[in-house]
């Protein structure tokens, strides 16, 4: 924060407390909503695997539970049918001898007894059956909830993937006589990454940036009025030369002027709204090639421009 707002002090000359003030807040407001975005993307990934997961064990306890309906129906169907056996031996009495109305009189108690304690069971399996029904409605109501959240969840994730890849095709379309010049454009972590390296924009040790640069970004300016969705994030890089001269301290400071004249640029000529825009520095600590080499250190020295979409529904939807 400190070498930002020091470099944006010494390109602009002498800068008032309140000016700085206002760039510091600005800053720390990027910075904060370029985490939180970061942050909701992750949740969501995370929060949408975990209530598949709860989905999943609902469908079970829904399975297990009609399982246990299906018995107390079978045990239903078996009291009935001993109702219609006491019946038919309520018929063998009136038509059979004292013997066998004896016997048939013992079989009467007995089958009695066992009419007594099936409709006690009976009993137990209607209310259990009773209270599967309403454990079932619960379970078919909370898993049909879930499964609109997820639902929403995979719509709005595909829907940012989806924009995601549009604006990468945009760039790339807009950009594209500057592909064999230094430039590409990528997606990573759900973000578009508009890499340009140094010979694209600066001369070694510089950060005035050439005529060619200047087009390019003017270009992307260009491209970007039509995407009042997407926030901007330029990122200066350095390789691990030390750099020091009579106005830049050290790689940190090359890296954040850099960017801050990157900036000027989109939102100066290029009209971009400034309120979208956040320069950075990384210095010499992101590098993308770690070798030491000549041509990994030309690699390093590289500017890039962050793309990111909104996330304010994703962020509505995981706060609620």
């Amino acid at each position: 924060m400190f070498l930002l707002i020091s470099a944006i002090i010494f390109m602009s000359g002498c800068v008032s407390e309140r000016k700085y003030a206002e760039l510091k807040a600005q800053h720390e407001d990027c910075m904060f909503r370029k985490d939180r975005f970061e942050a909701g993307f992750k949740e969501a990934e995370i929060k949408l695997k975990s209530e598949r997961e709860i989905i999943d064990y609902l469908r079970k306890e829904v399975a297990g539970l009609r399982l246990d309906s299906s018995e107390c129906f079978t045990s239903l169907n078996r009291t009935k049918q001993l109702y219609e056996d006491l019946q038919k031996l309520q018929e063998k009495i009136l038509s059979s001898t004292k013997d066998e109305q004896e016997r048939t009189r013992r079989e009467l108690m007995e089958t009695s007894d066992l009419l007594r304690n099936r409709e006690k069971e009976m009993q137990v399996k209607e209310e259990l059956l009773r209270e599967n029904e309403r454990k079932i409605r619960s379970l078919q109501e909370n898993l049909f909830v879930r499964e609109a959240r997820v639902n929403e969840l995979e719509k709005i994730l595909s829907a940012k993937d989806s924009s995601v890849n549009a604006l990468k095709e945009s760039m790339q379309k807009a950009l594209f006589s500057f592909q064999n010049s230094g430039l590409t454009v990528e997606v990573k972590n759900g973000k578009v990454y508009v890499s340009l390296e140094e010979k694209l924009l600066f001369k070694s040790g510089s950060i005035d940036v050439d005529a060619n640069g200047r087009n390019a970004l003017l270009e992307l300016a260009k491209a970007l009025k039509s995407e009042n969705d997407v926030s901007v994030m330029v990122e200066g890089h350095t390789d691990n030369v030390p750099m020091r001269t009579a106005s830049i301290k050290d790689n940190w400071d090359l890296s954040v002027l850099r960017a801050t004249s990157i900036v000027r640029i989109l939102t100066v000529e290029g009209k971009l709204n400034p309120t979208r825009v956040m320069a950075a520095g990384r210095g010499e600590f992101v590098p993308v090639d770690s070798a030491d080499t000549r041509d990994a250190r030309a690699k390093n020295r590289r500017t890039e421009i962050i793309l990111t979409p909104k996330l304010d529904k994703l962020l509505e939807i995981l706060g609620n």
